[in-house]
């Protein structure tokens, strides 16, 4: 009860916002007796909208599981149970392939060390105009040499 009335307040606040807005340009005035279906309008709509998504955070709140944190609900990820024995069957086909030789098991990526001999060819943005320069044209100078220039 109290998320909806949160809800509810939350909910009237915007559609009376959204009526005055729109009273405002039409040049009339919410105080006027003649604007009272407007204000039954306003609470009828918060209180609808409020009700529907009370209803759909019950629901949401039903559904999920108990085991998952509090504050985690959300990111937890369902792996349905297809997916769950999809994934074991192309498991057990990599190792197959990989024990008649078809298949060659993933060797780890090798990152290449950066040589420490060359000096830094990044600066600031604040350097001087000479400095960036110069920069530059070494790496230019080095992807020549590396053949990707």
């Amino acid at each position: 009860m109290n998320r909806f009335l949160v809800l509810f307040g939350i909910m009237l606040v915007i559609s009376i916002g959204m009526i005055a807005t729109a009273t405002m340009q039409a040049d009339f005035s919410l105080m006027d007796s003649k604007s009272t279906p407007l204000w039954l309008a306003a609470v009828a709509v918060a209180a609808y909208v409020a009700w529907r998504i009370d209803g759909v955070l019950k629901r949401r709140e039903r559904r999920q599981d108990t085991s998952v944190g509090e504050g985690r609900r959300f990111l937890k990820t369902k792996v349905s149970p297809a997916q769950s024995a999809r994934a074991a069957r192309v498991a057990a086909r990599r190792k197959k392939l990989i024990a008649e030789g078809k298949m060659e098991a993933e060797p780890e990526p090798v990152t290449e060390a950066e040589s420490d001999e060359a000096p830094s060819t990044r600066v600031s943005q604040a350097a001087p105009i000479k400095d960036r320069m110069a920069a530059r044209a070494e790496r230019v100078r080095q992807a020549k040499e590396q053949g990707k220039l």
